[in-house]
């Protein structure tokens, strides 16, 4: 029983440690690029795949995803380029049967999910994941990266859940550096 207690501290530690751990998974930058080198972008399209969608579902998610990207990058100071354009953005969308639900990472607060986690009705539902590339132009590269797995369930799809997701999936993306043209140059 001392053991017990003792060991009680301890596993509280790893739990907290392993579940801090467990969003990295959901990473964002995912290579070093020299970001001051950015000024322009365009918004390259939009996949959906996994089970089928509505063709209506797949027409308001191609087009918002265009929409709220570009707005997005749009208010951090980036320049929209259909040509030349230093990076680019791919959204992915994809839907598919899962078993449980992220309750961090669903688009519905926290309490919500929780509160539907044991109705038996959702545990095998279609949810819709969301997946957030962007590269770098010239080589190609994916440098940012977000994953927001079973954001929403596929019954739920609105137009208010699309954009929210969306928005959340590039929140961290930085805002655009400013070079102040009297500085010199390190190139």
């Amino acid at each position: 029983m001392k053991l017990f207690l003792y060991m009680m501290p301890l596993l509280a530690i790893i739990t907290g440690f392993t579940g801090c751990m467990s969003t990295a998974q959901h990473a964002e930058f995912v290579k070093t690029i020299n970001f001051s080198s950015l000024d322009t972008f365009r918004f390259k399209h939009t996949l959906v795949s996994g089970m089928d969608f509505r063709e209506s579902d797949e027409l308001l998610l191609e087009a918002l995803s265009e929409q709220v990207i570009v707005n997005e990058l749009q208010n951090r100071g980036f320049e929209f380029s259909d040509t030349d354009a230093d990076f680019f953005a791919i959204v992915k969308w994809k839907k598919s049967v899962s078993s449980h639900v992220d309750p961090f990472a669903h688009i519905d607060p926290y309490t919500e999910v929780m509160a539907r986690r044991d109705d038996t009705r959702t545990r095998f539902a279609s949810r819709l994941h969301l997946t957030l590339e962007i590269y770098e132009t010239r080589t190609q590269n994916l440098f940012w990266r977000k994953d927001l797995p079973n954001s929403f369930d596929a019954l739920q799809l609105t137009e208010e859940r699309v954009v929210a997701s969306l928005a959340r999936a590039i929140e961290n993306f930085p805002q655009h550096i400013v070079k102040d043209p009297n500085l010199p140059s390190i190139e």
